[in-house]
């Protein structure tokens, strides 16, 4: 019982060092204690809403994501290839850039932008929809009505 314990102790020591290498390498962000208030110049994790001064990047779909949350989210021992939480596109990976640039920052607004204008149109049309049919029900009820 106590070799399985060593051998677990061995494995987990050899993760870390290998987390710890690619952390070195800038192959993933740091892992550092994340704020829950992003009124600092800070990214958030779009996994766990943590905010942190640098963040990996999806490979897929460019989602920033924490070096925490992203180690939840593989699984060494699957055999299956992980997906990506954000965009479910498989093989999932991340790469680390550093700190976004003003430029990236300013292109993620102009995005988060345009979801939102998409996300008006889309209620507005619903909204629209929705008021067509409720006036051709009161034209037929006003029709059935006249009928009768």
């Amino acid at each position: 019982m106590g070799n399985l314990h060593q051998k677990k102790r061995q494995v987990v020591e050899e993760d870390c060092k290998k987390l710890l290498k690619l952390i070195l390498e800038s192959k993933l962000a740091l892992c550092s204690p994340g704020d829950e208030d992003s009124t600092c110049d800070l990214e958030v994790c779009q996994f766990c809403s943590v905010c942190y001064p640098s963040l990996n990047r999806s490979r897929c779909c460019l989602k920033s994501i924490c070096t925490e949350c992203f180690l939840q989210t593989i699984d060494p021992n699957s055999t299956r290839p992980t997906q990506c939480p954000f965009c479910e596109t498989a093989n999932y990976a991340v790469e680390y850039r550093g700190v976004k640039t003003e430029e990236e920052k300013c292109l993620e607004q102009i995005e988060e932008q345009r979801v939102i204008e998409a996300k008006i149109r889309m209620w507005q049309q619903e909204i629209q929809d929705e008021e067509e049919r409720v006036l051709k029900r009161q034209e037929l009820s006003f029709s059935l009505s006249l009928s009768l």
